[in-house]
């Protein structure tokens, strides 16, 4: 009967090392998973402020250069029109 107990002693031994290696695994990639989202997250809002950066810059030409503005406009939609034509 020894033998028995040492191998399931052994056996649960095993299986603990083995759980705990797993429970420290996903740790480890929540940790990195959490950190990796929180870098998206300051990435995405350095891009929308740039977005409305842009914007405003768009908007103040515009309002200093109408008639520059119309001619870049027109300018463009008939290079669109040109590339897209088939």
């Amino acid at each position: 009967m020894a033998e028995g107990s040492s191998t399931k002693r052994s056996a649960d031994s095993n299986v603990d090392r083995l759980s705990q290696s797993a429970h420290d695994a996903v740790d480890k990639a929540a940790s990195m998973a959490s950190s990796y989202a929180e870098r998206f997250s300051t990435k995405g809002e350095e891009l929308m402020q740039m977005q409305e950066d842009w914007v405003s810059t768009a908007r103040d030409y515009v309002r200093e250069n109408p008639l520059q503005a119309l001619g870049i406009a027109l300018a463009a939609g008939y290079l669109l029109h040109m590339i897209t034509r088939r």
